[in-house]
């Protein structure tokens, strides 16, 4: 589908930074967590509400969106995460506002309005998913603008045992190498990120650009394994790039064995008739996997590399697989991002593609 709308705010809490530059600083630095990454200088409880909180924010501030345009009906709240306030429900069991507890909170901290408000759970797709729901919300005039969060606190040793038992995670010291020869699985990450998503004809001039088409879909192969032929990514490239230049494709790049030679080889497939050799990137080397967040941490990092005309390095990504019709660079590039993907996909087959403009 196609988006006409623009982001005007971004906010992102990560293991490298406490804002949106500070941690586009470190990534550019080549900086990466070296383990499992949970975010410091939180108070006790409310992991997940409080990381949100922050993003949105900061979002909240760069679109200069007031108290009474929050306060108002046709501001929605959409929010994204794979498990919720997990880590409260161990200690005190669900709350009256269930997998809603965050966007419930959240909204009442924002002394938000009665406008439209959705939490989606798509596993690791749930923050692209967010804001292709809010884009959606936009488009057929149920939300005038939209906050989109996504927010993810699983660091926890459930959690931890669980993906080790999956062999998905990375052995100690290994780290996480979306895309190399050697990759062994990822690191797990906190992590919150934040978009304001108004229409294009309210929009002042931004250096953010805007949301130009996208499309979600389901494979089904398997409970926990992508299809190694990517059928699925494979049609939603296709629709999204739609024969048009790309110049970066965040990738979701798990650095795991089975995820990244299929989303690379579907990535490959997709670009070859554009006549353009975009970089391929993953932010999970330097930041971790922050699951349902990590699709919208995407999003978020796209925006900066359009505004700065920049790409962090692949950190880690020593022995990049071979390529063809796509760039994998160990060392950032200085360069126009005109147009650019965000690709995620989740266990249980949730996958969206999104595709970034620049004005």
């Amino acid at each position: 589908m196609t988006a006409p709308a623009v982001i005007a705010g971004v906010g992102l809490v990560t293991a490298l930074g406490s804002s949106a530059d500070q941690t586009w600083e470190a990534l550019l630095a080549g900086r990466a967590i070296a383990d499992h990454a949970r975010i410091d200088g939180l108070a006790a409880g409310n992991r997940a509400g409080q990381l949100a909180l922050t993003a949105a924010r900061q979002a909240l501030a760069q679109a200069g969106w007031t108290p009474p345009i929050l306060a108002g009906i046709g501001t929605g709240l959409f929010l994204g995460t794979s498990k919720g306030p997990i880590e409260d429900w161990l200690s005190n069991g669900p709350g009256p506002d269930g997998m809603g507890q965050i966007a419930a909170w959240l909204a009442a901290e924002l002394h938000m309005g009665c406008g439209p408000r959705l939490t989606l759970s798509a596993a690791c797709a749930s923050g692209l998913h967010a804001l292709i729901r809010a884009a959606m919300s936009l488009a057929g005039g149920e939300s005038q603008r939209a906050l989109v969060v996504a927010v993810e606190a699983a660091v926890h040793p459930l959690f931890l045992a669980s993906f080790q038992r999956l062999g998905v995670l990375a052995p100690q010291g290994h780290g996480c190498r979306p895309f190399d020869q050697n990759r062994r699985g990822f690191l797990m990450s906190e992590a919150a990120a934040a978009v304001c998503l108004q229409p294009a004809e309210q929009a002042a001039a931004s250096p953010l650009p805007r949301l130009d088409c996208f499309a979600i879909g389901g494979d089904a192969t398997h409970l926990t394994a992508t299809d190694p032929d990517a059928q699925t990514l494979r049609r939603l490239l296709q629709q999204v790039i739609d024969g048009r230049r790309v110049d970066l494709v965040h990738a979701h790049g798990t650095g795991t064995l089975l995820n990244d030679p299929a989303e690379l080889s579907a990535i490959e497939s997709a670009v070859a008739t554009t006549g353009s050799c975009p970089l391929v990137y993953s932010h999970k080397a330097a930041l971790g996997h922050s699951q349902g967040a990590a699709g919208l941490v995407s999003v978020v990092v796209n925006c900066l590399c359009h505004r700065d005309a920049a790409v962090p390095p692949n950190v880690n990504t020593t022995h990049p697989l071979p390529t063809r019709a796509v760039r994998i660079s160990q060392s950032a590039q200085r360069t126009p991002i005109r147009r650019s993907l965000a690709i995620a996909s989740g266990f249980g087959g949730p996958v969206a593609v999104l595709a970034l403009e620049s004005a």
